[in-house]
This record gives C-alpha cells, structure tokens and sequence, in this order.
C-alpha cells in the first residue's frame, strides 16, 4: 500500500477561529510589550502609593469646607447611604452631620477608584494619575460640579454611586475579558451596590458598562462576551430584588416615577436613530480587534454618549446643568488622560531627525516629553489648590437639619409594596446570595 503524503493540508485544529484568536493574542502581547519596554523611574509600588495617596489629600483640601457642615435635608431611594450615616450616629455624631460625612468619604474615595479602573484599562499608570488629576479640577464639569451635587445640590447619592462605579466596571471588564468566578462576583456584588445607593446613579452605569462591553466584544468572542455582560446584570438585579422586588421595579418604569427616564428616552431616540449606526460603524471600523486602542475607544464613546445624553436631559451649560454632566466630566477626564499621553509618547518616540524641518532635529525629544508631563502635574496641581475656592459658596443655602432619614418617593412608593411581592424579592436576593457563595466556594483553581 503506497502511502501519500498530505502537504499543504490544514489540521483540523488550524481553523479560522483558532488562527484569529492566535492573531489577537499576538496582537496583545506586542501591546504589552510596547508598553512595558521603557518603563520610567516612577514606575514601582512606593511611588504610585505615594501618588495616589497626594491624590487623596488634593481633593481632601477641595472639601475642608465642608467638613464640619450638614448634609442638605434630601430624600433617599436606596439604604446603603442611611445605613452608613446610622452606624455614624450611634458613635454619637447627629444624623445631619453623619449624611455629611458620608458624602465626603465617597468623595474622596472617588479619585481611588478612578485611578484603579483607567489604570487597569490602559495599563498605564500615567493616564491614570493625569485623568485621575483632571477629574479633581474644581471647575466645572469636573469635581466642582460632584462637589455642589453632593454636598449643597441635594444629589449625594448619585455622586456616591458614581465612586463605586469604577470598581464595578472593573469588575465587568476583568469577566468579559477573562471570565472566572471571582470576577463575575465581583462585578455582581459591586453592581448592585451602585443600584442600592441611587438608581439613577445605576442608570448611568448601565450606559457606561454597555459600552465597555461593546469595546470588548470587537476583540473577539462577541456572543460569549455579550452573554457574560447580561448575566452580570441579571446576578446584580436578583442581589437587589429584596428592595427592588418585581412588582416594585415594573411599576418605577411604568408609573410616574420613570417620567423623567421615558422623557430622556423619547428625546433621545431621534438623534440614536441616526447616530447609532454611525458610531457603531466608525467604532467597528477603527477598533476591530485592535486591543490597544480600546481605551481611546471608551473614552471616545464614554464623552460623545454622555454628551448627547446630557443634552437632550437638560444641557450641559453651567447655568442649567443636567444630571448627567457629572457622568460627562467622567468621560472627559478619562479622555483627556488618554490623548495627552498619546501625544507624550508620540513625541517621546519620534524619529531622529523628524522635526528638522522646524529647525528642531537635535533636540531631546525624551526630555522634552518628560518637562511636559512634569509642567502639566504643576499646573494641574496648582490648578486644584488655587480653585478650591470656587468650592465655597455663599452661606445662604439650605443644609437640612432633621430628625430622621427622609424617604425619597422611591423609598416610601416602595413600603406599599408589601406581602407576596415583597417575599419573592427577599427570596430571590437569598437564593442569589447563596448561589454567589456556593459557586465561589467550589469553583475550580483557575490556571
């Protein structure tokens, strides 16, 4: 029997998707490793400690102001604010005062958490100390307009939950991206601690997690992907049904406490009619399979949504902002950091001799990226510490002192729906609790 030799026949394990996944991995490692190559001085555990910690005393300097001060007299829809502000009150502060200090711990929580997720995002520890820096300016639309909403405006519990927002996206990037018992708790749990501080606050996350989680599905595997963000949706929903049990929830988006939501949608709609399939195409475009450019992609898509967004919900004017310029300055923020080192290391990496058409081919073009990142800190800095004042506003506003927690229309529409609604919402966030602990405690090793 004459035995043929098979030349130029594909195994069956060389298929398409096997060499686009081998392609992609190759891909991230050149990525990595490009960004890793020429790692500055700066670049270790000490110093990011440091740095990170200055970023904390920047924006505690911002709210010495308020220190000392009473929370505005404001309803509640979710516990978890009330619940902290109690604890607080029975180490013998009053109820005002507590809400208030509660509000500046979030604050300040607020540059760790951001700098946690734009660095794990970009793998970059110097996009995030940048964005984490222009997201403290206290002007608007940054930390001067989180500041007046939770501390004067009477929205504390939107910007409360805009701190933990970040770590719930990092929990939803790290399971899309790599699946795994840890990160989905993760993102479940904290998830549902945005939506038991304020909906609305849960509300712009969902737009935030929806487009990383289209960032993530032009890499590869988009069904997988899209399947995994929904389950983190419907884990964090049944963890929160005990307070947002079924009944309860249908009738916040169909009755008049979804109005303003459904105004928002219906504003909207026309301008995603179109805008939409453009922006879906431009991104599918640019960012297909392209790892490295998914933070410049979020953080493109991040500001142009939240730009439309705040715009057809009430402006984005400082005279009459809408809710969702917080969200905005967010997302500028992030792709201020991003662009700026962008065009640091552009410069930084230039070739010899690129620039002597302007007369500049001699020069340090390392030295002269690294007095740029150095004179941006400066001015940032200063930039904080000379603004601080735009913070104190004039003495005549309303800081609520009251006996008790005030229940928001949420919280007190919530308490008329009792008895067989209320039971299957504990049941479901019991179920839900018990499922996270059992999967988390017999999951398999992950190599």
């Amino acid at each position: 029997m004459i035995s043929v030799e098979k030349e130029g026949v594909p195994k069956e394990t060389e298929t398409i998707a096997a060499k686009r996944a081998a392609r992609l991995s190759e891909k991230l490692a050149r990525a990595r490793l490009r960004i890793s190559s020429d790692k500055a001085w700066w670049s270790n555990a000490a110093v990011e400690f440091i740095s990170v910690s200055s970023l904390v005393v920047l924006n505690l300097i911002l709210v010495i102001p308020f220190i000392n001060t009473s929370a505005p007299g404001i309803p509640y829809s979710g516990p978890i604010l009330p619940l902290l502000a109690k604890v607080l009150e029975y180490t013998g502060v009053s109820l005002p005062y507590a809400f208030q200090s509660v509000n500046i711990m979030f604050f300040l929580l607020f540059p760790v958490t951001f700098y946690i997720f734009v660095k794990y995002l970009t793998d970059r520890k110097l996009i995030a100390l940048i964005a984490t820096l222009f997201a403290s300016l206290p002007f608007y639309p940054f930390s001067e307009i989180r500041a007046n909403l939770a501390f004067i405006g009477g929205d504390a519990p939107h910007i409360a939950s805009q701190t933990v927002t970040p770590v719930a996206l990092y929990g939803i990037m790290a399971f899309l991206k790599g699946g795994g018992v840890k990160n989905f708790v993760i993102a479940a749990i904290f998830s549902a601690i945005v939506a038991l501080i304020s909906p609305f606050g849960f509300l712009t996350f969902s737009f935030f997690a929806g487009i990383s989680g289209f960032s993530e599905m032009l890499l590869g595997r988009g069904r997988l992907k899209f399947f995994r963000l929904i389950s983190v949706f419907i884990a964090s929903a049944s963890l929160t049904a005990f307070w947002y049990n079924p009944a309860f929830t249908y009738w916040i988006i169909t009755g008049p406490m979804g109005e303003d939501f459904r105004f928002m949608i219906t504003k909207l709609f026309p301008i995603s009619f179109f805008a939409l399939p453009v922006l879906g195409s431009f991104g599918y475009l640019l960012f297909d399979r392209k790892p490295n450019l998914q933070p410049l992609f979020q953080a493109c898509f991040f500001t142009i949504s939240f730009c439309l967004i705040a715009l057809v919900g009430g402006g984005i004017f400082p005279s009459h902002p809408s809710r969702y310029v917080a969200e905005l300055g967010f997302s500028l923020a992030f792709i201020l950091g991003v662009v700026i080192v962008r065009l640091v290391d552009y410069l930084r990496f230039l070739p010899n001799g690129s620039l002597s058409f302007a007369g500049l081919g001699n020069i340090n073009k390392k030295l002269i990226a690294d007095i740029t990142v150095v004179a941006l800190f400066i001015i940032l800095i200063s930039g904080i510490i000379v603004g601080r004042s735009r913070l104190i506003k004039e003495e005549e506003r309303v800081l609520g002192i009251w006996s008790g927690v005030s229940k928001g229309e949420i919280w007190v529409a919530k308490d008329r729906f009792g008895g067989y609604s209320r039971t299957l919402g504990y049941a479901i966030t019991g179920g839900s609790i018990i499922g996270l602990t059992f999967i988390s405690r017999f999951r398999k090793p992950e190599s």
